[in-house]
């Protein structure tokens, strides 16, 4: 009897195991695959090829029968652009970029309904909309600033993988690398049009800088928990850098 006992002990704990897994102790997590951290659409790249000739050559000199040609051939990139998912890194960007298809969905519509009716002041309207539109989720998806986005692409494994699988080994690389990334941040300079921006700006990052430090601080004598809240303040710290670019009045 106390081998069953044993044995069932042996198998209880095999089975905790496979339904609960080993919370408390590092596990060794999977890097991030490298396309969940592109900030590339080919897909919005691929509406550029036709947008340049309509943009720069037919509309400034008032083409309006190249504009007629160039409008069926925007549909196939167009109908590809509205079925993309966007990387994940790019997640937090969804709910705008949802909202600038649509903006740029009817401009097209206008423009092409111009076209076929052959209104001329109308094409010319829709096509400034259309590029504008188009420019929007351009902007949408663009880094707002290098040195923001190298730091951003080691919190996103940071924050979505090794932080929720406890794989310190994991957490300790990418804390390291951010740590080596601040000094470059804290001496970038805002755009002029966010340059009321820089004090705060200069401060976030020194934030930053600190809480990276306190998690690697944890990593010394690391407990689930510490490390835990740890990472969930270099994320509010640069959350709180990222706001700046997102609304420009942040703070």
């Amino acid at each position: 009897m106390p081998v069953r006992t044993d044995l069932l002990s042996v198998t209880l704990a095999s089975a905790m195991t496979l339904l609960f897994g080993c919370a408390d102790k590092p596990g060794s997590v999977p890097e991030v695959p490298a396309e969940e951290i592109t900030t590339s659409v080919p897909e919005l790249s691929a509406v550029h090829e036709f947008m340049q000739p309509l943009w720069h050559d037919a509309f400034p000199a008032r083409d309006f029968e190249r504009i007629r040609e160039l409008v069926p051939e925007f549909e196939p990139a167009l109908t590809a652009l509205d079925g993309v998912e966007l990387p994940g890194i790019l997640q937090d960007k969804e709910e705008a970029w949802n909202q600038g298809k649509v903006v740029l969905a009817n401009a097209f519509e206008g423009l092409k309904a111009a076209a076929d009716a052959g209104n001329e002041e109308e094409m010319l309207g829709y096509a400034e909309a259309f590029h504008m539109s188009y420019e929007g989720l351009v902007r949408i998806i663009r880094p707002p600033l290098p040195e923001l986005e190298a730091v951003h692409q080691h919190l996103y494994g940071l924050y979505h993988y090794y932080g929720p699988g406890y794989d310190l080994e994991k957490i300790r690389e990418a804390a390291t690398e951010m740590a080596a990334l601040i000094p470059d941040l804290q001496a970038a300079e805002l755009p002029s049009r966010l340059s009321d921006h820089q004090d705060h700006f200069e401060m976030a990052v020194t934030t930053l800088g600190e809480t990276i430090g306190a998690l690697m601080a944890t990593l010394d004598d690391p407990s689930k928990e510490a490390v835990t809240a740890a990472i969930e303040a270099v994320h509010a710290a640069y959350a709180e850098i990222d706001g700046i670019f997102t609304n420009g009045s942040h703070g």
